[in-house]
């Protein structure tokens, strides 16, 4: 595919227009399908969910396909294969690096610098409980829009969970609530991994009465009680939970 392009900054913000709002972002080594370039900026889609907005041109490069992931919260690229020199950059967890060799303890990128092999595993190792992946973005910053551990809303936390496991799907909450897992009955008892739609709002069920999520109250990823959240977002006006669903990986 002639228009893939990859993400070679850290992270790549998809706007709604030029120099415009936040919708989502990209991680390094995320996949850009390039529709049209105009200046600095192409308008496309995202590889993985067909997610369509305008991003930086500046942060794009050639299409190379990954074969580690960023295991830990951020990775350090060395210019050499030594830890003792200024890094390049720090790419995030999840980042997908693609791997041309390896000298000593370090692994060599095709996009250039060094990782080293302690922070990073296969493309195809998965999490198959993706709470657990979501529980590492605890205590991370609140920002809509945001899919990455420098910020991260909601639906980008679930989205990150699922992707850990070598799922994906839809990228916004309202989207996530009618195409993720099967419906709960309201008098069954939830459990972990299950999910929990507001009007805009996810979380995911820690257990069967803690709720792990991204919000705007806390302004960071945290647990809250099941009971205390539903209460709290009526009573500012975000109405009832509107769904219970449950996915299978």
């Amino acid at each position: 595919m002639d228009n893939l392009r990859r993400v070679c900054t850290p992270v790549s913000n998809i706007l709604d227009v030029p120099n415009g709002a936040l919708q989502r972002q990209m991680l390094f080594g995320d996949g850009f399908v390039v529709d049209r370039v105009d200046g600095d900026w192409a308008y496309g889609t995202r590889k993985d969910d067909g997610y369509a907005g305008v991003v930086a041109t500046s942060g794009l490069a050639g299409w190379a396909d990954p074969t580690v992931y960023v295991r830990d919260l951020g990775a350090h690229v060395y210019p050499e294969p030594n830890i003792k020199t200024v890094p390049l950059m720090h790419v995030p967890f999840q980042a997908g690096l693609t791997v041309v060799g390896e000298q000593g303890d370090f692994v060599e990128l095709a996009a250039g610098g060094y990782v080293h092999q302690m922070q990073v595993a296969p493309i195809s190792e998965v999490e198959v409980d993706f709470v657990r992946t979501a529980e590492r973005y605890l205590g991370v910053p609140y920002l809509w829009g945001g899919n990455a551990q420098y910020g991260i809303d909601c639906s980008g936390l679930v989205s990150a969970a699922l992707r850990g496991a070598g799922m994906a799907g839809p990228a916004d909450s309202g989207p996530q609530e009618r195409g993720l897992g099967q419906t709960i009955p309201t008098d069954a008892p939830l459990t972990r991994g299950d999910l929990i739609f507001w009007r805009g709002h996810v979380g995911l069920m820690f257990n069967d009465d803690l709720l792990l999520h991204a919000n705007g109250h806390h302004m960071r990823v945290a647990f809250e009680p099941l009971l205390q959240a539903e209460e709290r977002i009526v009573a500012s006006g975000g109405g009832p939970i509107t769904a219970r669903k449950r996915v299978v990986i």
